[in-house]
């Protein structure tokens, strides 16, 4: 064997034990919280030694942050969209959440930082503040271009458009973190936001008159599911 195929393979062992961990630790994470969810049990449930794990994540802070990124990685391929209209940017926001909805441990896990963050101290809490600060910078001027189009009826701050349909995706997340095999997340989220945009243009999400309104150039979104 030659020693760039004996070099590959460590490569490729190295990838498949860092994803087993990264799975287990999804799981207690998401299930346990932080503080309460030891490395021990993650190596375990991974399979291997807790040398082992601490091989790839030296502490479990650096573990837990990259299951953070795991899971913004995980979706970024699906939830890209080029968007012209505010009823776009819906849209693609309802439909990065139906993607995201085929890992629900991650799901859970969004749901459970987006509590444990108000916590002092609680190592989420400055990536989620700077995610948030991200994504009014982001879509405020968008909302306000839809109401200096005409697309959103006049008189409407965007800052709380775009807050109002974050917060409709923290509750309806963290009610289904609570009762999964009642509410249908995706779903429910569709009909929240579409009763919104209904109140905030006068039209329907899926009304064909809402192209009349498009953008001269289209913009990239990623909304966070």
């Amino acid at each position: 064997m030659s020693e760039r195929n004996t070099s590959d393979g460590r490569v490729r062992r190295g990838q498949e034990r860092r994803a087993r961990i990264l799975e287990a630790a999804v799981r207690r994470f998401a299930h346990q919280g932080y503080e309460t969810t030891r490395i021990a049990d993650i190596a375990h449930d991974a399979g291997m030694t807790d040398a082992g794990l601490i091989h790839h994540f030296p502490t479990k802070l650096d573990l837990f942050m990259a299951v953070v990124q795991r899971r913004e990685e995980a979706f970024a391929p699906v939830v890209e969209n080029e968007v012209r209209t505010v009823a776009d940017m819906i849209a693609a926001f309802n439909s990065g959440v139906r993607s995201a909805t085929k890992e629900p441990e991650y799901i859970r896990f969004r749901a459970m930082l987006s509590g444990a963050s108000v916590l002092d101290d609680h190592p989420a809490t400055a990536h989620l503040a700077r995610r948030l600060t991200e994504s009014l910078a982001f879509l405020v001027p968008h909302i306000a271009r839809g109401i200096d189009s005409g697309e959103l009826l006049p008189h409407q701050d965007p800052r709380a458009i775009v807050l109002h349909l974050l917060a409709l995706n923290d509750g309806i997340r963290a009610q289904w973190a609570l009762l999964p095999e009642e509410i249908d997340y995706a779903e429910t989220l569709e009909g929240a936001t579409r009763a919104f945009y209904r109140q905030i243009s006068g039209r329907d999400l899926d009304d064909p008159a809402n192209t009349t309104f498009a953008w001269a150039e289209p913009v990239v979104t990623r909304p966070d599911a």
